[in-house]
């Protein structure tokens, strides 16, 4: 099998899915629209080397003739886009062959910053690239609900998150430490992830004497503007960035935490917490249907109110002194994700179903004219 996968060479599980598919013995080959290569993988890029994900959207569109050719010269069996409403829909206009697409989260879930006008052009565009998919593969309920509402059959709906890798991600041997204090935020600083929620909840804690000590594991647009906001809440001395960590290092920053914060306002299936449940930490995060699936409120974790930084300075302070719930947590959380979200079982199934969509096409073709 011939595969074209459309994404974003940064993202991580491109280069899982591309490395996947790879060893697996599928001929595959990344068109990218990041300028960033990934080592083993050939890798042709849509977008010029300054492209910006927020500022050239345009490049969804004025790409595909260059998307086109590449699919011409590589001559796929089946295309993967990994976000609907993006790569999704350059591929949509570029192939008219067998077509699997997956919906994260922001591709598709309406956000409350965005303008209705924005709305409804995105729902369109979801529309037009869901009749063109043979096959949507949604990481949440929250997701595939969305889709269905939008007239999508179920029938074209794989329910299923990317998942994480169990074998790199696992819990240091000390885990649940008996002082838990090191709180950790691995999402990247966009306004969906309402870091300002976070970093208001830190300062109560400060002021209320509560020990602790957070990193900020990602960068993004925000960064510089939550960088001043510590500073002018006089934090600095128990809050560090680190910037962007790459894969092989984050489990270790990961395992050197107690405490996973996510503040943000929506999600697909977040695989940042999944990561931090799979390697052990406690969960104190927002208190959106994304999370309720995985987070069990005051047994496997804590949600608080959404946007409301005093609410999560409570939780994080009840997580800080509740021994017994922190030793429960930790167990269970890792065995739910090795049960549900294990990305090698989970690969399987995605690569089963992107051969039966090639095989399907191939019987079409095949078939005698009447």
């Amino acid at each position: 099998m011939r595969l074209l996968l459309v994404s974003h060479s940064i993202q991580e599980w491109t280069k899982y899915f591309s490395r996947y598919f790879k060893e697996s013995g599928t001929e595959t080959l990344v068109a990218s629209f990041s300028p960033k290569n990934i080592e083993g993988i050939k890798t042709e890029f849509l977008a010029g080397p300054e492209y910006n994900a927020l500022k050239d959207k345009h490049c969804y569109f004025t790409s595909v003739p260059k998307l086109r050719k590449i699919i011409k010269r590589f001559n796929p069996d089946v295309v993967m886009a990994v976000y609907l409403a993006s790569n999704g829909l350059t591929a949509a206009l570029s192939w008219k062959g067998p077509l699997l697409v997956c919906a994260v989260g922001s591709d598709v879930l309406e956000r409350g910053y965005r303008k209705s006008f924005s709305i409804s052009l995105r729902n369109l565009l979801i529309k037009f690239v869901s009749r063109k998919a043979d096959l949507i593969n949604s990481v949440s309920t929250e997701i595939s609900d969305k889709l269905k509402k939008l007239g999508v059959p179920e029938s074209k709906i794989l329910e299923m998150p990317f998942g994480v890798d169990t074998k790199t991600f696992y819990p240091a041997e000390n885990m649940p430490r008996a002082c838990p204090r090191k709180f950790i935020c691995t999402r990247a600083h966009k306004l969906v992830y309402d870091i300002p929620t976070v970093i208001e909840a830190l300062s109560i804690l400060k002021q209320k004497n509560v020990p602790f000590h957070c990193i900020f594991t990602s960068d993004g647009p925000e960064l510089e503007k939550h960088k001043n906001m510590v500073k002018e809440k006089d934090l600095r001395d128990c809050v560090d960035f680190t910037g962007f960590l790459e894969h092989d290092v984050l489990p270790r920053a990961l395992r050197e935490a107690d405490i996973y914060i996510s503040a943000s306002i929506g999600d697909g299936t977040s695989v940042s917490l999944l990561e931090a449940m799979a390697t052990g930490l406690f969960p104190v995060v927002s208190n959106i249907r994304a999370n309720a699936p995985w987070v069990e409120h005051g047994i496997t974790g804590l949600l608080f109110e959404t946007g409301n930084s005093e609410d999560l300075a409570q939780k994080l302070q009840q997580a800080v002194n509740d021994d017994k719930i922190q030793k429960n947590a930790g167990k269970k959380n890792r065995e739910l994700i090795k049960q549900k979200c294990d990305i090698h079982t989970n690969m399987n199934v995605l690569a089963q179903k992107l051969q039966e969509l090639a095989n399907s096409a191939k019987d079409r073709y095949n078939q005698p004219r009447l």
